[in-house]
């Protein structure tokens, strides 16, 4: 921990020192708010770029490390890379909307698996990432299902000047492990490219997930016990720390392979392929407890560490959240071309296959005894058909079909040891669920002046599912639920308004949809003596947002502004409890996001750039059927207020970053039941500092020295979040 500190201030020092950073890029050029390629002062939304400079700058260890910057985005971690838990669903919220309603592309397609209305962040090879660009709003109109919130798009680097990369990256801390990653990419004169990559990720782990017990207010322990920490739980009720479920390390591979074609200077085929696999262990635990003779207590069942009152405590308790392993596999193909001069054409077919498992203990010990094997293969097949072409000279139309069906099919095994999934025995239940979409868009960029540009559009989604569930043994049940069919349309308008060079003034307004997915359909689970029953009459859930906003570029150094917004939201999914061994979901809620967001960037002088950012989301569940207390409560998981500093720069050879952020305590439900900080379980408010500064020994050769967490806040979002953490990279191109 001394050299970690030493480390730190030694980056903070030289960073200070020497300040370097570029002027502030007012030309970022941004596709997809549009689908039409502009730069972001003429956008009709508030688009953030998140360039690949900006992403080498920082310690990016994972797609949605890149992430954390961004206006009213807040994630699940401070340190994604850095974490061990969930099976990369990508948890994070935009103005106050969840992962699940906004959409997440990757080169303008779809990246949600079939399973539920989740990302895996994971699948994104780093060092693939060209730019990023998040579009706050409404943009259902475009894209379809999930995107009420906005819409992130991870554009990757196309083949160009043979390069070959190879990039270490050790870590020390809570960081603990090493990254390797190996590309290369080139393009022969005859208009053939490739790009092929490996990644590997190997983490030690640490410890960040507790095991806590609260006594009994009634019994009486018989067996003394010590080392018990005494804390509340994350709702203010006493509680002790009994131990910790250790390290939990996990690895991840990454491998893509993309070949692009052009067949002449205004057409190209493509296609690629992407492979990703992620696994965890848990590598022993701790308890903290010992007896009278000063042996660790393992298991007992009337332990008194308090004096008097009783807990109970097992070894499997300290068994960590659950073995698990995911892998996805996508392709694609697809085409782009000019046809006579004047219209752009596109067509793309991907699909992804997703394989999802974890174990779960039913009874026995720590390293053995019955559980079960839940594995939910899911797969989603996208198609666009897409054209743009002007007419006359006032109006530039983008229209398109796009087609997505999407495939779960869940299984659980009953095994004869829960540490190993190879011990399958008897089928136990199961889920089969599909949903298809098939939908047309169209948008009009319309030219009223020179300055002043409007854009309209809608899109209509026709959405058809079906499905079954079932379960065998004890409280079986076999359903099979007839097809059923909804349709959304999403209607949009935008305006957009320069009075001078250096003013943008844009307004929009717009509906937006999710669809349910096939998990919350179809997806009934028995776990722990409760019934979790899907809806297949769920509704798809309903948006409208109004927006406006402002930016200013006083010099070409300069650049502010500003973006106000609300969005109403109805049919909210929610689970109902019906009984002691019955919960439901249905549409039962409705709710209120009321946001504003400051941003500006300043080029101080040829070296040194600031950037920082405020975001205020205000947002309110006004009605829920299924439990009317939440009325009046926050959406979980979103902050009300955010800031982000960040100092950056370039001085020769020497390159650095110094970042901050400040996020607000969350929810972790709707119930809002957290009102406690600073515990396992919490989620609190908290500020982190990271800093990072390189070095380019030569042309080819580049080194860096990281810092996460520079301040060593101790906070937690449920789990406790890394402390402070060095990483070493040194990048070899050539």
């Amino acid at each position: 921990m001394k050299t970690i500190a030493l480390s730190s201030i030694a980056i903070l020092a030289i960073t200070i020192s020497y300040g370097f950073a570029e002027n502030v890029n007012l030309g970022d050029m941004s596709v997809t708010a549009t689908k039409i390629e502009q730069a972001i002062t003429d956008s009709p939304a508030a688009v953030t770029v998140i360039s690949k400079k900006k992403i080498e700058q920082r310690n990016v260890s994972r797609a949605t490390d890149a992430l954390a910057l961004v206006p009213s985005l807040s994630l699940s971690s401070a340190q994604d890379g850095q974490m061990s838990q969930g099976t990369g669903s990508g948890n994070f919220t935009l103005r106050g909307m969840n992962s699940s309603r906004t959409a997440v592309l990757i080169d303008g397609m779809p990246m949600t698996d079939g399973f539920s209305s989740k990302v895996d962040f994971r699948t994104i090879m780093t060092d693939d990432i060209q730019q990023v660009e998040v579009v706050p709003g409404a943009f259902s109109s475009l894209y379809g299902s999930n995107a009420i919130g906005g819409v992130i798009n991870f554009i990757t680097k196309e083949p160009g000047e043979p390069e070959t990369t190879i990039r270490y990256k050790q870590g020390f801390g809570d960081a603990s492990g090493k990254d390797i990653y190996l590309r290369h990419s080139s393009k022969s004169k005859n208009g053939l490219g490739i790009v092929i990559g490996y990644g590997h990720q190997d983490r030690d782990g640490y410890v960040n997930e507790f095991v806590t017990k609260i006594p009994s207010a009634t019994l009486v322990g018989t067996t003394p016990a010590t080392g018990g920490i005494l804390t509340t739980t994350s709702a203010g009720i006493p509680t002790y720390i009994v131990g910790d479920k250790g390290l939990t390390s996990w690895k991840q591979d990454n491998a893509n392979l993309k070949l692009s074609y052009d067949i002449s200077d205004n057409s190209k085929i493509y296609g690629g392929v992407a492979y990703n696999t992620y696994t965890t262990k848990q590598n022993g635990y701790n308890s903290y407890l010992v007896d009278a003779a000063g042996d660790p207590i393992i298991s007992n069942a009337s332990l008194s560490i308090d004096g008097s009152n009783k807990i109970s405590l097992l070894e499997t308790d300290f068994a960590a959240s659950n073995p698990q392993k995911q892998g996805d596999l996508r392709l694609n193909i697809g085409y782009e071309g000019l046809i006579a001069d004047d219209y752009k054409v596109k067509f793309e077919v991907g699909k992804k296959d997703t394989h999802n498992w974890y174990n779960l203990r039913t009874t026995g010990t720590f390293y053995d005894g019955l559980g079960v094997n839940d594995s939910s293969p899911s797969t989603a097949i996208d198609g666009l058909a897409q054209i743009s072409f002007p007419i006359g000279s006032k109006n530039y139309v983008v229209a398109g079909l796009n087609q997505r069906n999407t495939e779960l099919n869940r299984e659980v095994y009953n095994l004869s040891n829960w540490r190993d999934e190879d011990t399958k025995t008897t089928l136990s239940e199961g889920v089969d669920g599909s949903s298809n979409m098939s939908s047309m868009f169209i948008q009009d960029e319309i030219t009223i002046l020179d300055n002043l540009k409007a854009y309209l559009g809608g899109r209509y989604d026709y959405w058809s599912t079906k499905g079954s569930n079932y379960k065998i043994g004890t409280g079986a049940y076999n359903n099979t639920f007839d097809e059923r069919t909804d349709s959304a349309f999403s209607p949009k308008a935008s305006i957009v308004y320069l009075p001078n060079k250096d003013i943008t003034l844009r307004a929009s307004a717009g509906k937006s949809f999710r669809a349910p997915d096939n998990y919350e359909l179809y997806g009934t689970l028995y776990c722990c003596s409760k019934y979790y029953l899907s809806n297949p009459d769920l509704e798809p859930e309903l948006a409208t947002t109004y927006e406006f906003g402002a930016e200013w570029r006083p010099t070409q150094n300069i650049r502010t502004g500003f973006s106000i917004y609300q969005t109403n939201l109805k049919n909210m999914i929610y689970s109902k409890t019906l009984s002691a061994t019955e919960v439901i979901k249905m549409n039962a809620g409705e709710a209120s996001v009321k946001g504003l967001e400051i941003f500006g960037g300043i080029a101080i002088n040829s070296w040194l750039n600031l950037d920082a950012s405020y975001s205020l989301t205000n947002s309110k569940i006004t009605e829920n059927i299924a439990d009317p207390s939440m009325v009046g409560n926050q959406i979980a998981q979103t902050p009300k207020n955010m800031w982000t500093l960040a100092l950056s720069g370039k001085q020769g050879n020497l390159s650095g970053l110094i970042e901050a952020k400040y996020t607000d305590k969350v929810y972790g439900t709707e119930s809002n039941v957290e009102t406690v900080e600073g515990v396992y379980g919490s989620y609190d408010s908290y500020t982190v500092v990271n800093a990072k500064t390189s070095y380019d020994f030569t042309k080819n050769i580049k080194g860096s020295l990281a810092i996460n967490n520079l301040l060593n806040t101790e906070a937690y979002k449920y789990y406790l979040l890394p402390s402070r953490n060095v990483t070493a990279e040194l990048v070899l191109k050539f």
